[in-house]
This record gives C-alpha cells, sequence and structure tokens, in this order.
C-alpha cells in the first residue's frame, strides 16, 4: 500500500489534511475539510487532476505521483465524469447567461 500526505490551505489560510492511498487497483483520498467529510472537495479533485493548486507541504512534486495512480481505479473513472460534466455545466451556465442578456435585451427593444 502507498500513501501520500499534502497539507493544503484555503483562501482564508485554514490548513487541511489531504491524505491518498493505492492498494492495488483500490484508491481512496480523504480530505479533513468540512466539503471532504461528506462530499467531493476541490482539494481533492485538484490533486487528482494534477494540480499542486492550495498545496503548502513540501512535497506538491508527489502531486505527479498521486495524479498517476488514477488510471486504472474506479476513481479515474468517477473523475472523468465529474470533471466532464463540470464543463459541461461551466458551459452552460455561459449559455444561460447569455440567454438572459438576450432576453433583458429583446424587452428593452
Amino acid at each position: 500500500m502507498a500513501d501520500v500526505n499534502f497539507q493544503v490551505a484555503d483562501a482564508h489560510n485554514k490548513v487541511f489534511d489531504v491524505v491518498f492511498s493505492r492498494n492495488g487497483k483500490n484508491m481512496t483520498a480523504i480530505c479533513s475539510c468540512s466539503a471532504g467529510v461528506n462530499d467531493v472537495c476541490q482539494h481533492r479533485i485538484n490533486i487528482l487532476s494534477g494540480s499542486a493548486k492550495g498545496i503548502i507541504s513540501r512535497n506538491a512534486d508527489e502531486v505527479r505521483k498521486v495524479a498517476s495512480w488514477v488510471a486504472g481505479t474506479d476513481v479515474g473513472k468517477a473523475l472523468q465524469d465529474v470533471l466532464e460534466y463540470a464543463k459541461r455545466l461551466e458551459n452552460a451556465t455561459e449559455d444561460f447567461n447569455s440567454a438572459r442578456k438576450r432576453l433583458v435585451k429583446a424587452l428593452r427593444d
């Protein structure tokens, strides 16, 4: 079993512990932030996606190692789905805002 621990800070400089473990094809990730308790937090998504954003521990270079663990696990497929739907949501939000602006303009003509 392999473990990697990171410390991350949020926008308010509150520090959280993030622990990644891989044992064969099983991967787990735990974060001590409030979102990490019952949901998925951006800290884990960032690291799983290969980003060192927010990491304050001296092992940010291990992000690549953790990101490489994702392939071949159930986490990999689930992460891919979350990232795909997040992009769709972002695009839909942009389309919605554009449509609202067109409606506002049309209502003022």
